[in-house]
């Protein structure tokens, strides 16, 4: 049986090629795509552009998968969610949040399943109508730490999963989780339900209850799948379901 094709959105960034400075790239971590494969996927990154430029790009990326993942990355412009940058907001990228929108928005149209991770849960949050605290630190009393200083594949702070949840049926009821963010949902999206939290209460996991198969969670589980039997387990999950489309 053929892999199923997962689209992978992708980020941007710049480096020193050579003799040429700040030479930009559109990326996807190998962390992505070695989960994806481990599960029985095939990843195919979504190359980012703008959207505007171009009509019926995402339509004609998607028409080639049978999923799609929404993956880690810089801050959402609150733009986005109609507030006024925070002093700690750090860098964001627009061309990539407007991609990502059409992209998710295309999926839902296709029916494809849909597994979101750290900004693509709060990207998800956005779509169905919802806000984010851009700085954790500053405007979360008594958070616990949600970058962690240890290296990627360690799990750095429990979740609790909701028993009734997909989520539950996955990974079980609660383990722990890498954790790599500093910004978080602030109001719950319309037509998403909270199925996971941190200790302090920040919202580590949505479901959409009005689509078919959308899972979003906060935490980075592709960069200790390999090691972590909840985490290869959420993305052998997705893939199934990509898989049965």
């Amino acid at each position: 049986m053929a892999r199923p094709v997962i689209g992978m959105s992708t980020g941007r960034m710049a480096v020193d090629y050579g003799p040429v400075a700040q030479y930009p790239l559109t990326y996807v971590s190998v962390d992505y795509v070695g989960a994806v494969l481990d599960a029985g996927g095939l990843p195919m990154p979504l190359a980012l552009h703008d959207v505007s430029r171009y009509e019926g790009s995402v339509a004609d990326q998607l028409a080639l998968c049978d999923g799609l993942l929404l993956t880690g990355g810089v801050d959402i412009s609150p733009a986005a969610y109609g507030e006024q940058p925070h002093r700690g907001l750090n860098a964001t990228t627009p061309d990539r949040d407007a991609h990502e929108l059409a992209l998710l928005a295309e999926a839902k149209r296709r029916g494809l399943p849909i597994l979101a991770i750290c900004r693509g849960l709060q990207l998800v949050n956005v779509a169905y109508g919802g806000t984010l605290y851009q700085d954790i630190p500053a405007q979360v009393p008594d958070a616990i730490q949600h970058a962690q200083r240890s290296a990627r594949h360690l799990a750095s702070h429990d979740v609790t999963v909701t028993a009734s949840s997909r989520l539950s049926g996955i990974v079980g009821p609660g383990f722990a989780v890498t954790s790599f963010h500093h910004q978080a949902i602030k109001d719950l999206g319309a037509d998403l339900e909270v199925v996971a939290t941190a200790p302090d209460g920040i919202i580590e996991a949505v479901e959409a209850t009005d689509y078919p198969w959308l899972v979003a969670v906060q935490w980075h589980p592709e960069m200790n799948q390999v090691v972590d039997a909840a985490s290869q387990a959420l993305f052998e999950a997705f893939v199934r379901q990509c898989t049965a489309q």
